[in-house]
């Protein structure tokens, strides 16, 4: 795909399966959760319902001004049993798609995001290369399926996050803490994501295929201090760059999915301790992460400069149960991004994190992410005054995009 300047700009929301649809029963994070979440009392459930109440949800972001959205397709629901495809939820993702079109949403689709078919994952997972076999399987089958409702696809949600918590800090499924296993995902997401860019293609060359990648904005805590500013390049590249330098010829586009600001510290008395909270004046999240919106410009310059493809927002947002901060936080993210446009970089869409709030892996409920509020108790959803923001400034931005057309 050709970098084109003047190509439409989305605006949109984001979920995820899992985190929405509810029942994932025959995922690995199912039995996570049943197994080790239960304690805490994070399980997911039913979720948000979304399952059922899709149409609902995408009316409200219709009205909302929308007019993309970023869902994912459920592999633990397509392929419960190895080899055997549903085809009551291969039906029902099509009812999905027909709401999309029917609410004016461009779907923007994710075929994996975390959640893993429990058949694939005790099977090794991604840590075997001979179980990329099942994954590209799965993904030719969604493409064959689905070639005339899909056109952007992200074949893999945040790898490195998806690596670190399950590979490392060992708080994700399948809870390792293996330096030598999470070289050999890494190895092996690369491989699965460039095997299913060249088999997807073949179904259909006019897919658009990329990934979401989550990239901090990292600072040195010590402007003139050498040291911090090694830790800085060092960290943008094995946690920004590897993972897209291994995939650079088989993307169409990139998914900045961005929420954090990392001041880095080389400290030797603190080698496990980098990062340094800025400031103690600075408004944070509910889950203590700085707000730091001119992060994405920056992010946004160095992506486009690197990889020179087309760029859109897949994920941006606070967890702000009060919505206190979110309205003005997507009112100053839009505004860097629109500025870095102006600049020439190729930036075609924001998709906010998230449309509704939703089950967070494993801090469960508790964060509320969503422009829509849910009361789990009954499902029942409210729109948020953050949600009325956002869409008065679609109006604006849109009325601007015009204007200069």
């Amino acid at each position: 795909m050709e970098p084109k300047e003047s190509q439409h700009f989305y605006f949109g929301a984001a979920t995820a399966a899992h985190q929405v649809e509810g029942n994932n029963i025959h995922s690995d994070w199912w039995k996570f959760e049943q197994e080790v979440q239960v304690k805490k009392n994070f399980l997911s459930g039913k979720a948000t319902n979304h399952y059922e109440l899709f149409d609902h949800d995408f009316a409200l972001a219709e009205k909302l001004g929308h007019d993309a959205h970023r869902f994912s397709i459920e592999w633990a629901k397509i392929e419960p049993e190895e080899g055997k495809f549903q085809q009551d939820v291969l039906d029902h993702y099509r009812e999905v798609f027909k709401s999309l079109k029917k609410h004016g949403l461009k779907p923007f689709t994710t075929l994996w995001h975390f959640s893993l078919p429990e058949w694939f994952a005790k099977k090794g997972g991604f840590e075997k290369r001979d179980n990329i076999f099942y994954y590209v399987r799965y993904c030719k089958k969604i493409a064959e399926v689905f070639k005339d409702e899909m056109e952007y696809i992200i074949t893999l949600n945040e790898p490195m996050v998806y690596l670190y918590y399950a590979y490392l800090a060992g708080k994700w499924p399948p809870q390792k803490k293996s330096f030598v296993s999470f070289v050999k995902v890494l190895s092996n997401l690369m491989r699965a994501h460039r095997e299913v860019y060249k088999n997807l293609k073949q179904v259909n060359p006019d897919f658009k295929i990329g990934v979401a990648k989550n990239n901090p904005a990292f600072s040195p805590d010590r402007r003139g201090n050498i040291f911090d500013w090694f830790l800085v390049h060092l960290l943008k590249y094995l946690w920004n760059h590897l993972f897209l330098d291994g995939i650079s010829k088989c993307q169409d586009f990139i998914g900045l999915n961005y929420y954090f600001h990392r001041n880095m510290r080389f400290d030797i008395k603190m080698i496990d301790q980098f990062f340094i909270h800025p400031c103690n004046s600075c408004d944070v999240t509910d889950m203590g992460w700085e707000v730091y919106p001119r992060g994405v410009a920056g992010l946004l310059r160095d992506l486009w400069k690197r990889y020179h493809k087309p760029l859109i927002i897949t994920e941006n947002g606070v967890a702000d149960h009060k919505d206190r901060l979110r309205g003005d936080y997507i009112e100053s993210v839009l505004e860097h991004i629109f500025n870095v446009k102006k600049e020439g970089v190729d930036v075609f869409g924001y998709l906010h994190w998230s449309l509704t709030d939703n089950f967070e892996w494993a801090d469960g409920y508790d964060p509320r992410f969503g422009l829509i509020e849910i009361h789990y108790g009954n499902f029942v959803r409210t729109v948020r005054p953050s949600a009325y923001k956002y869409e008065k400034l679609i109006k604006s931005y849109r009325k601007t995009l015009t204007d200069k057309s």
